[in-house]
């Protein structure tokens, strides 16, 4: 009984290791995100959002975090003008600054 739960364990392990993304690819999906580029274009290279939070400063405008896989790149983030779908600000590490933010 003990090595089918062992099997089982190493089986589901290299699923996961192998079938999920890593933090660094997805850290250097959102890294290629090009300035200016929509949230339907975000969507597409992150997934959808897990979390919604509401911005300070513009009307209308959130923060949306999308899943990491790794903790490692910290929590992906979005801010965007939700009328217009317009990505304002995108930060691709939690620990640091905006990756980069939409010129007016």
């Amino acid at each position: 009984m003990l090595l089918v739960a062992l099997a089982a364990v190493t089986a589901v392990g290299e699923y996961v290791r192998w079938h999920l993304p890593s933090g660094d690819d997805k850290l250097a999906a959102c890294r290629a995100v090009a300035p200016g580029s929509s949230l339907t274009e975000v969507v597409a290279v992150l997934g959808q959002p897990i979390a919604r939070q509401v911005a300070d400063g513009a009307e209308g405008a959130v923060w949306l975090e999308f899943a990491t896989p790794s903790i490692a790149a910290g929590r992906i983030r979005a801010a965007v003008h939700e009328p217009t779908g317009k990505i304002l600000a995108l930060r691709c590490s939690a620990d640091g600054p905006d990756t980069w933010a939409a010129q007016d």
